[in-house]
């Protein structure tokens, strides 16, 4: 049978910083922990998680609490949670937000309550079982809720969104999207608002025009809205003058280069066109998108090491200020902005 001291041994560790990798204790570095787990993984090594929750307390469970799964942007990112919670010991359990039943103060006796520690996004009616447990909210821009935060890069990856198009000469750009936040509307700003005003930013910025009634297309959150935003673009692109297009997400972009293929408009020789997110989907759409990539894994990584934090030191005094972290971005440029006489 395989033991922690064989996994050790193998990691160049001792068994006892082994284990601590295994259980996601933060004092471990990095790169120590992942040869640990390579290790484990090499070895089929496994942790005995009944016999570490009889020892412990723990259930060795984690919650990913969400509004739902629907789409590429949170099957993907609930595919990096799971990842990176099973790379830990752990085990992890989907709980939807839209199913909670909760009094008016966001508090209610949930199913999931025996798990360690809650990861949440979307899910503001469940602000106050949160506060009651180790938590973690992803893509949370309310300050005044004072948990650990880890957010994707929305402010900088608009901006390198639009200097991008600006450096493949567009000189007329327009913004495609719907800013509101659908559970907040008109009071929290999400990262749908923050795109759009480090977008428009970045646009007067480098000297070019931005009306917000004409230069910012609203569309549903979704591939449908953006084929009708399309749709809507290969109508007046002429009299507009738009060389460049942002999309706020992938799945808007996917669409707005069906509806424009549609209405015979050619990307990204008539105009160009970058979405936001590095879902899987641009990669094979025609022509492929250009994307600003959230670093997934690093959101999932950064998350558990924060929740661990608070874990561990859930029986005793924390002393923990809530941080806030924003994660990296890639710009991958594709088809989409590149035009047909570079490629040949």
């Amino acid at each position: 049978m395989v033991t922690l001291k064989d996994v050790g041994e193998l990691a160049g560790v001792t068994a006892t910083t082994a284990s601590a990798a295994l259980r996601g204790k933060s004092y471990v570095k990095p790169e120590t922990a992942q040869k640990v787990r390579d290790a484990a993984k090499k070895l089929g090594y496994k942790l005995n998680l009944s016999g570490r929750t009889l020892r412990s307390g723990r259930s060795g469970t984690i919650t990913f609490l969400t509004s739902g799964i629907e789409g590429d942007y949170f099957s993907h990112l609930a595919m990096a949670m799971a990842d990176e919670i099973n790379q830990r010991g752990l085990h992890m359990l989907i709980e939807l937000s839209r199913y909670l039943k909760l009094d008016s103060n966001g508090n209610g006796d949930l199913s999931y309550t025996f798990a360690d520690g809650i990861i949440a996004i979307n899910a503001p009616r469940a602000v106050g079982i949160l506060k009651q447990h180790p938590s973690v909210m992803l893509e949370n821009y309310d300050t005044s809720i004072r948990i650990d935060t880890v957010n994707a890069p929305s402010a900088e990856g608009s901006r390198a969104a639009i200097e991008h198009l600006v450096e493949c000469g567009c000189t007329r750009i327009v913004i495609v999207g719907d800013n509101r936040d659908p559970e907040n509307p008109n009071i929290i700003p999400g990262s749908r608002d923050i795109r759009m005003h480090a977008a428009k930013a970045a646009i007067l910025a480098a000297g070019l025009e931005f009306d917000d009634g004409r230069d910012f297309i609203r569309s549903a959150w979704s591939i449908e809205g953006g084929i009708e935003a399309g749709h809507a673009l290969a109508a007046s692109l002429k009299s507009s003058g738009y060389d460049g297009i942002y999309c706020l997400n992938d799945g808007i972009a996917v669409g707005v280069l069906r509806g424009l293929a549609d209405r015979g408009v050619h990307v990204p020789d008539d105009v160009m066109v970058i979405g936001f997110d590095g879902i899987q989907q641009g990669e094979y759409s025609v022509p492929t998108l250009t994307t600003v990539a959230t670093d997934f894994r690093g959101m999932a990584n950064t998350a558990m090491s924060l929740l661990m934090r608070r874990i561990e030191s859930a029986d005793g005094d924390e002393g923990f200020y809530p941080q806030t972290v924003s994660v990296g971005y890639k710009l991958i440029q594709r088809e989409s902005t590149r035009r047909m006489s570079t490629l040949r």
